[in-house]
């Protein structure tokens, strides 16, 4: 097999070996099933497809097994799981037609942490028509870092 292509013309003689070397490899082979398939292809080569019938499936063998082709189209469902520990909230699945989710960030529902330099903040750029926007906490820090307090006394 992998001969490649051959470009063939009326009257052209196909003997066993150019069958076997050029059109197995320009076909696609349709099978009621899978079982159907692996039971008529004993010893697939890769590169060859097959169309599975029950599935309107287009499937390829990749030299090791039976894979199934995924092309060009659209996306057929969408889910968005949230965790309980996730501090999201408000996931939802959506299988044909417009998908609208809200996710709600609920602070209290996240677990606790250790907070160091390199963590990600998320905040609302209030100069920027509130966009979400991130900061490292060593850039928090850093705003901080010329300013000292000494000792503040209140009288009354």
């Amino acid at each position: 097999m992998g001969a490649g292509f051959k470009v063939w013309s009326t009257g052209d003689l196909v003997n066993a070996s150019d069958f076997n070397n050029y059109l197995q490899e320009q076909v696609i082979m349709v099978f009621a099933d899978a079982s159907a398939r692996n039971s008529a292809i004993t010893s697939a080569e890769e590169g060859m497809f097959a169309f599975l019938k029950d599935t309107n499936t287009l499937t390829f063998y990749d030299g090791s097994s039976w894979a199934s082709f995924i092309g060009e189209g659209d996306i057929t469902g969408v889910t968005i799981t949230t965790s309980a520990t996730s501090g999201l909230s408000g996931g939802a699945t959506a299988t044909s037609g417009a998908f609208a989710s809200t996710l709600v960030i609920a602070p209290a529902q996240a677990t606790s942490g250790t907070i160091t330099t390199s963590d990600i903040i998320l905040f609302g750029d209030a100069d920027d028509s509130n966009n979400l926007k991130r900061a490292t906490v060593g850039d928090i820090t850093s705003l901080a870092g010329g300013v000292s307090l000494g000792l503040v006394l209140a009288l009354s």
